[in-house]
C-alpha cells in the first residue's frame, strides 16, 4: 500500500514536535487493576503530548473510583522503513503484554493506538503484523487476549468502513482497509472495540483535512475515557475471589453456650 504509507510520511513532518532529547519508553508497571499500552503515532515520541491526555483522564477517573490504573508503552522504531516499524512494534508489543499477564495474570488490559500505532495496535489483536504475515494476533478466549478488556484506535490506517464498533463521522469510510481475514480476526473484539475516525481525516477516511487527524485527543479524550471506565467496569474478574474463610475466634464453640445455673 504505497500511497498511504507515503501519506502518513507526509503527514509526520506536519505532526513533528522538536525537543532536545526523546524521552525513554515506560516499559514496565506494577500489577495494577487496569494496565494501558500505548502505541504512538507515527514519527512521535514516547510520552507524546497528542494522546497521553487519553491515559491521564483514563487513569485519572479509575482512581477517583478506588482502582490502581498505569501505563506500558509499546516499543517501535521513530523512523525508517515504514513497514519495518510497523513488524517491529507488533512483535514488541505482543511480546511486551504477553510478558506483563504472566507477570500480572489479573490485571485488565486496555490498548491504545493512534495512526501508526492504530494500526500495530490492530494487528497485535488480529495480524498480519505489517506489510507480511507475522502474526494472526491474540486470540481473545485465551491469555493474554481474554485479559483484554478495551482496545482504542485512532486515525487507524487500516480503518474499515461500516463495522459495529466505528465511531464519528467517517464511520463509513476508509482508505485501503484490512484484508478480510485480518478483519475477521480484529471484529472477534468488538464487543470491547472502538475505532475513531472523523470524516475529512486523510489516514482513515481518505479526506484532505490533516487536522482532523492531529486533533482526536483534544475533542474527544473525555468520550473515549468514559466509555473505557465503563468497560472497565463491566469486565469480568480476571482471578476468581477468594471466599473468606472463618476464623476459629469468630466460629462459637459449644462449650462457649452459656447454661443456667440450677
Amino acid at each position: 500500500m504505497p500511497s498511504i504509507i507515503r501519506n502518513i510520511l507526509a503527514l509526520s513532518a506536519v505532526a513533528t514536535v522538536a525537543v532536545a532529547q526523546d524521552p525513554p519508553p515506560k516499559l514496565d508497571a506494577p500489577c495494577a487493576d487496569v494496565v494501558i499500552f500505548m502505541a504512538r503515532g507515527n514519527n512521535a515520541p514516547y510520552h507524546d503530548y497528542r494522546t497521553f491526555p487519553y491515559a491521564d483522564a483514563t487513569c485519572g477517573k479509575l482512581r477517583a473510583e478506588g482502582k490502581t490504573c498505569d501505563y506500558i508503552e509499546i516499543v517501535f522504531p521513530k523512523g525508517g522503513d515504514y513497514c519495518k516499524q510497523i513488524g517491529e512494534g507488533v512483535r514488541n508489543g505482543q511480546s511486551q503484554i504477553a510478558a506483563f499477564n504472566k507477570k500480572c495474570p489479573c490485571t485488565h488490559l486496555v490498548l491504545n493506538g493512534f495512526s501508526q500505532g492504530a494500526w500495530i495496535t490492530g494487528d497485535i489483536l488480529a495480524g498480519p503484523g505489517g506489510c507480511s504475515q507475522i502474526t494472526t494476533g491474540f486470540d481473545p478466549t485465551s491469555a493474554p487476549g481474554n485479559a483484554v478488556a478495551a482496545a482504542l484506535l485512532w486515525g487507524d490506517v487500516m480503518h474499515v468502513a461500516n463495522q459495529p464498533y466505528n465511531v464519528l463521522d467517517g464511520s463509513d469510510l476508509q482508505k485501503d482497509g484490512r484484508h478480510s481475514d485480518s478483519l475477521a480476526r480484529l471484529n472477534r473484539y468488538a464487543s470491547v472495540l472502538r475505532s475513531y475516525c472523523a470524516k475529512g481525516d486523510p489516514i482513515c477516511a481518505n479526506g484532505d483535512d490533516v487536522e482532523k487527524h492531529l486533533t482526536y485527543f483534544e475533542r474527544y479524550t473525555e468520550d473515549a475515557s468514559n466509555w473505557t471506565v465503563g468497560k472497565i467496569n463491566d469486565a469480568a474478574p480476571l482471578c476468581a475471589v477468594p471466599t473468606p474463610t472463618p476464623s476459629a475466634s469468630s466460629t462459637p464453640a459449644a462449650s462457649s453456650v452459656g447454661v443456667a445455673a440450677v
